[in-house]
């Protein structure tokens, strides 16, 4: 009886990170889907090859795609194909949806890859914040609770090679924190070819690095990984030199006119099919700053390292590449925001718990 309860108990768990997974690709997909008919970036330009820079970079998702729709046999795969034609099931239920017929599998195991990169998100970052706070129901909560801001986050724009780009930094920051400094190495390549950011969270990985080797070998050993992450981008970078756009689009001017433009911090827009407050809403402000001044505290320094790492680098890139309110592109500080608000959700749940003791 004690083992079927415990094969109950992880069914519901799984039950749940599942739902609240569900709900937050929902929302993303509700709004962009795979930005269908787009020329510069929709899924069309990526299986030809014609996408543009940067966008056309992130090659992991379409390349996997193609690979798995390349070893089905003919017959099965048109079956398949024209049965999902036929069902239209992403049409029928997101407007935004253009399934190109020509790439049907391909777009459905897009959306499945993407999909199954968020779950593994959760899942892996409620390992990291239960080792971390010592508390099991925070770390679940919390882990929860990035699935559910995704629509937040996925703001003026949204694509599928964002989900296995927080789910190589949370990776990364699982391997570094086991000493699995092996893993890094494998991971790295393959985070890369998703979205070159990987090349640029790997300090951050330096304090947590410190724990198995010491401060020389340490640097070294980011260094090489930085290393075989710039090789691969390369490599990358070779393969669509021709086509339009650019490595990157510069933004420092836009930042400059919008930090002052006080509108900027009033902008809603449609998360859950709801008109509510997006990009750098005032509240928004105030939550982080809020939950960072009050968690602070608890960070041990390593911890403390990697958030100040993380805050600099992406810092930097934001106001360089980014467009204003773009919080996607703050991926590198997500794993430090949900280490942070893990702290301050504990809080709560001891204030609460001994408010009602005390009644």
């Amino acid at each position: 009886m004690e083992k079927f309860d415990k094969i109950v108990k992880k069914f519901m768990l799984i039950f749940l990170v599942l739902t609240v997974t569900s709900a937050g690709f929902s929302g993303f997909f509700l709004k962009w889907s795979l930005r269908d008919g787009d020329p510069n970036f929709g899924l069309e330009a990526y299986m030809e090859g014609t996408a543009k820079r940067p966008f056309a970079h992130r090659v992991l998702i379409p390349n996997l795609a193609k690979a798995v729709v390349e070893v089905i046999p003919d017959a099965p795969k048109e079956k398949l194909a024209k049965r999902l034609i036929e069902r239209r099931e992403i049409e029928k239920k997101y407007s935004q949806a253009i399934v190109p017929e020509k790439y049907v599998l391909e777009y459905y195991l897009v959306v499945i890859f993407s999909f199954l990169s968020l779950f593994a998100c959760v899942w892996v970052l409620r390992s990291i914040l239960c080792e971390v706070t010592g508390d099991k129901v925070v770390g679940t909560l919390t882990a929860c609770l990035f699935a559910l801001i995704i629509p937040y986050i996925e703001v003026l724009g949204g694509y599928f090679y964002d989900f296995p780009e927080f789910l190589a930094f949370f990776l990364a920051v699982r391997f570094a924190l086991s000493g699995n400094l092996i893993g890094i190495l494998i991971l790295t390549p393959i985070a890369e070819l998703n979205k070159e950011t990987f090349f640029f969270f790997l300090p951050t990985l330096f304090p947590f690095v410190c724990q198995k080797l010491d401060f020389k070998k340490s640097a070294a050993y980011i260094l090489g990984a930085m290393f075989i992450a710039g090789v691969t981008y390369l490599f990358v970078l070779s393969r669509f030199a021709g086509n339009a756009g650019d490595m990157a689009d510069w933004r420092i001017i836009d930042h400059a006119k919008d930090i002052f433009r006080l509108n900027s911090y009033f902008i809603t827009d449609s998360i859950y099919g709801m008109p509510l407050p997006s990009r750098m809403f005032v509240t928004h402000i105030i939550y982080v700053v809020w939950i960072a001044k009050t968690s602070w505290k608890y960070l041990n320094e390593k911890w403390k390292l990697h958030v100040k790492l993380a805050a600099v680098i992406n810092g930097l890139l934001y106001f360089m590449f980014v467009l204003p309110g773009e919080l996607r592109d703050l991926g590198l500080l997500f794993m430090s925001l949900m280490i942070l608000t893990a702290y301050f959700i504990r809080d709560l749940i001891r204030e609460n718990f001994n408010s009602e003791s005390e009644k």
